[in-house]
């Protein structure tokens, strides 16, 4: 006779809501009164990592600058504002998703989807910033810096994607 145990009900939400503790604000998501509260708390976060991006690609810019590579600087600086429109729109995006906010109870489907997208925009910002941080500053050569703008641009698609798509998410809810 098999021993096998039992499995509990709701077994797999229990990894959600480990999982969920990473990412402030889903648990307070589940309930209508703290849910503008909890995405204040995340955009919070998110513009601490979007700053920290900013800090880094800006200090990349004055070391361009020292070394006489005002060119350099000025595809930098691009990068730079464009970094400070994103911060823009997460500071000043709009917290009355009615459908979300307002709503009595929101499913757990839905909030599934809305914990992986933040989960995935904060692995691209930490993916992004240690992607420029791990390459050699100033690089060496024409390709080097072609590259090095690829790698910031591309990172920086990644981020601005995943904002758009979480304001639609919560925008249909």
């Amino acid at each position: 006779m098999s021993t096998k145990p039992k499995e509990k009900p709701g077994a797999g939400n229990r990894f959600l809501s480990n999982l969920a503790y990473l990412v402030p604000g889903y648990q307070g998501y589940k309930h209508r009164e703290s849910r503008q509260d909890e995405d204040a708390r995340l955009r919070h976060r998110v513009l601490a990592h979007i700053a920290e991006l900013r800090d880094l690609i800006s200090s990349r810019r004055e070391t361009l600058i020292e070394v006489s590579l005002d060119g350099a600087a000025i595809h930098l600086q691009r990068r730079v504002d464009r970094i400070d429109r994103l911060t823009g729109a997460v500071r000043y995006a709009p917290y009355g998703f009615a459908g979300f906010f307002d709503a009595e109870a929101v499913s757990e489907e839905f909030l599934e989807r809305l914990l992986e997208l933040d989960l995935l925009l904060f692995q691209d910002l930490d993916e992004t910033v240690e992607q420029i941080r791990g390459t050699p500053f100033p690089p060496s050569s024409r390709s080097g810096f072609d590259r090095f703008f690829t790698a910031v641009d591309a990172g920086i698609e990644r981020i601005e994607r995943r904002l758009v798509t979480r304001d639609k998410l919560l925008g249909n809810c």
